[in-house]
């Protein structure tokens, strides 16, 4: 391994002319996949890119990262292009019933079937239902250059991801009872199939997962990267973090810790030589603030902060 840890290539970071881009960063939990992601969301806003960060997560720590409020509205990060935003279960659970609530009152003059539905409509499938569509807002959405997705673990990202899938299939099959239920289908499609086509387009979309140099984590990614890639959404980078910086290899302890490690990477290397790898070495102090986020973006990144493209 070289004594300096490989970087994410610019080429999957910065959208090209003529198009935006979505990166996702996915992975077990407690890998750093909200620490990766602020870190690729402020270094393209550096570099002058206007860039959404959002986080699926229901912790949401990114807002402890970056030491300000993180809301469901887009709100701007100090001076900087970069806005930052939450998707809250909870807030977008309430819109939505409130959205559908508001449809039907045209339709439906007893109060008596309305309180039925909005009744109905207080369960768990009705929260996802209302997740999955302000998920669809911001990946479909032109406002941003460059939108970051810091995910939930693994299995809910792979949830997320693959209802475009199981909701176009269904809105396929449905049988249209009303005209207006038919106009309202039709749109409801033709937005899950942007959003299929957007997520299966490397060049609008990246998927980037995030490990350790560890069994337990690289055993649930590659789970992952074959369920993805059945719907066709392929990886384009793994990001291997908390990796022991070169300088431990003298140490007779962390020496052999760093050995071990290594041969994880090499391995991850031969299984996956068409997917680009990036090594996030272990940092002395968290990766909290403006300044340490874009400490850790010089090693990351393929470009130095604010250095000019």
């Amino acid at each position: 391994m070289p004594s300096r840890y490989e970087k994410l290539p610019q080429e999957l970071l910065f959208p090209r002319v003529g198009h935006r881009r979505r990166i996702f960063l996915a992975g077990k939990g407690g890998v750093g996949k909200t620490t990766v992601a602020c870190t690729a969301a402020l270094f393209l806003a550096g570099q002058g890119v206007r860039t959404l960060l959002v986080t699926t997560d229901p912790a949401a720590h990114t807002g402890q990262l970056f030491g300000v409020p993180v809301t469901s509205s887009p709100t701007r990060y100090e001076d900087s292009d970069l806005w930052l935003a939450r998707i809250d279960p909870k807030a977008a659970f309430a819109d939505y019933k409130k959205s559908v609530l508001a449809s039907l009152a045209g339709q439906f003059d007893a109060a008596g079937t309305l309180a039925r539905v909005s009744e109905e409509l207080n369960s768990p499938c009705t929260e996802e239902v209302a997740v999955f569509q302000e998920f669809l807002d911001y990946l479909l959405q032109d406002e941003f250059a460059v939108t970051v997705f810091d995910t939930a673990p693994t299995g809910h990202t792979i949830r997320l991801l693959q209802l475009s899938f199981g909701h176009e299939a269904d809105l396929e099959r449905k049988a249209a009872y009303t005209a207006e239920t038919a106009a309202l289908d039709g749109v409801q499609l033709r937005r899950m199939q942007a959003a299929i086509a957007t997520l299966q387009d490397p060049v609008e979309t990246g998927l980037f997962f995030v490990t350790l140099p560890e069994a337990t984590p690289i055993a649930e990614m590659e789970r992952a990267m074959v369920d993805l890639s059945r719907t066709r959404i392929s990886t384009q980078a793994i990001v291997v973090n908390q990796v022991l910086p070169p300088e431990a290899q003298s140490s007779r302890l962390f020496g052999k810790r760093l050995a071990v490690q290594r041969d994880y990477i090499d391995a991850l290397r031969e299984r996956h030589p068409g997917i680009a790898m990036a090594i996030g070495a272990l940092q002395d102090e968290e990766v909290i603030g403006r300044s340490r986020i874009q400490q850790f973006a010089s090693q990351m990144m393929g470009l130095e902060v604010n250095e000019p493209r």
